[in-house]
């Protein structure tokens, strides 16, 4: 592990803020239904004037040297977790915890700038994506030896995809919290209105497109298969673009893509797969106008699936919030797994997690604490599942109280069956950002050259897996 250094922590600091504002791609495509998951588009903040961040601030008991947690949890499901924090702060009287909450993007700037200054909290809460960059610029401490080895926590217990995610070099980095991603959220109703069975969903992407002709209507009562559909004045659309950091990774799996390799050596965006991923959304678009176009300014997709103009919905695991919230909504509401768009039918999706970690620099102290507080949260993971999260203990995800919250029961079932996470990467963060951009590109108009914009995407990867 190397020794950070101030410069490195610049270095960060810029990349996790263009990570947070989701580089080039068009504003439309960012998810602000994603509750915490997803970054906010802090492009305002960056151009504006430095300022006190604003925390979400939670101290439970008093006394001189407290446990210190940050973390980024301040979505619709940061309620769920202060309360969950306070059972642990319950439970365990003799430690006291102050938890400060902050938007992603000012957590990833105070975050490494805290390790350099040698005043790091005790712990941090933040995605397992983004692991192997921070562990790699020395922000972590390995965790084998603190709660692994002892068996105070068991690795076989969570998704072994998860876990070899978070294992760097042979040294696991973090503990798990939950496990989050795409689901399949769709409106029952719209597809019995349509004369479909819901419980007939399509195979593979060609049968999608032959339903989603069926569902998706404009003003006049018209299909897009008929003569006089307008295309400007869609009242019911089948399916939408939404967060291209899950939408797009989902996809090119499916059609057996990818953005990178296996081996982290080469850039694969511009293969034929890659390439026939991406031009089959397009084709969502401007094609067959089943799906509105990915282009800034349009409606989110939960603001058109609340008011009845979406039928499938592609979107995370916390949407469970938004169900609570919607109760109509949710009556008419059914999950599944993510349909694929692949012509021969496979199956993928992309989902993360939510990681604890403990900070280089932290005492003994302090591990002591972390380890303890982390060990609660994932033996406690049953009441995190009511936020609409997936917890990181299969033991957990089998309890009846979570079995018994439909999204999060099929969720949990899909990321075992068939989840995959972002290749673990020490610059995975500028690689997110050209592949979003390359992508937001490929999308943003009709006339777009699919293939130029991936293999310039491609390009630019290329040269940062090139680098020593």
């Amino acid at each position: 592990m190397r020794k950070l250094s101030f410069g490195l922590v610049l270095f960060m600091v810029m990349a996790l803020l263009l990570s947070a504002c989701g580089g080039a791609a068009p504003a439309a495509t960012t998810d602000t239904g994603a509750a915490d998951t997803a970054a906010a588009d802090t492009a305002a903040v960056a151009e504006a004037p430095a300022a006190e961040p604003t925390a979400v601030i939670n101290n439970f008991g008093e006394c001189d040297d407290p446990l210190i947690l940050w973390h980024g949890l301040t979505g619709s499901d940061g309620a769920v977790f202060a309360e969950l924090l306070k059972q642990f702060s319950d439970a365990n009287p003799d430690v006291c915890l102050n938890s400060e909450g902050y938007g992603w993007d000012v957590f990833f700037q105070k975050y490494p700038t805290a390790v350099a200054a040698g005043s790091p909290p005790d712990m941090v809460i933040f995605h397992a994506a983004e692991v192997n960059q921070m562990a790699t610029e020395g922000l972590m401490l390995p965790l084998d030896d603190v709660i692994y080895n002892d068996g105070t926590l068991d690795k076989a217990e969570f998704n072994e995809t998860l876990i070899n995610g978070v294992t760097i070099d042979g040294q696991t980095m973090a503990v798990p919290f939950d496990n989050h991603g795409w689901l399949l959220w769709y409106n029952a109703k719209l597809m019995e209105d349509a004369g479909l069975d819901p419980e007939a969903l399509p195979a593979n992407g060609a049968e999608f497109i032959e339903m989603a002709q069926k569902l998706t209507t404009d003003v006049n009562g018209k299909h897009p298969n008929e003569e006089g559909f307008d295309k400007d004045n869609v009242d019911v659309w089948a399916i939408d673009y939404t967060w291209p950091r899950f939408t797009i990774p989902t996809t090119l799996w499916q059609f057996g893509g990818s953005v990178v390799s296996d081996d982290g050596k080469t850039a694969t965006l511009d293969s034929p797969e890659s390439i026939a991923a991406v031009q089959y959304w397009h084709d969502l678009m401007y094609k067959y106008y089943v799906a509105p176009p990915a282009v800034p300014g349009k409606m989110w997709a939960g603001d058109l699936y609340k008011n009845n103009k979406l039928v499938f919905m592609w979107e995370g695991t916390w949407t469970g919030g938004f169900m609570r919230d919607n109760p109509d909504v949710a009556a008419v509401t059914k999950t599944a797994f993510i349909n694929s768009l692949a012509p021969d039918g496979n199956q993928a999706v992309k989902f993360d997690a939510h990681v604890m970690s403990i900070p280089t620099g932290v005492d003994e102290a302090g591990i002591a604490k972390a380890k303890q507080l982390m060990t609660f949260l994932v033996e406690n993971g049953a009441y995190w599942a009511t936020s609409g999260q997936v917890p990181a203990l299969k033991s957990v995800q089998a309890l009846p109280e979570v079995q018994s919250i439909p999204s999060v029961a099929k969720a949990a079932e899909q990321f075992n069956a068939i989840g995959r996470t972002d290749l673990s990467h020490k610059s995975f963060i500028e690689i997110q950002t050209a592949w979003e951009t390359a992508v937001g590109n490929a999308l943003a108009s009709a006339d777009a050259d699919i293939a130029a914009a991936l293999t310039a995407g491609n390009e630019q990867i290329q040269a940062i897996l090139d680098r020593p």
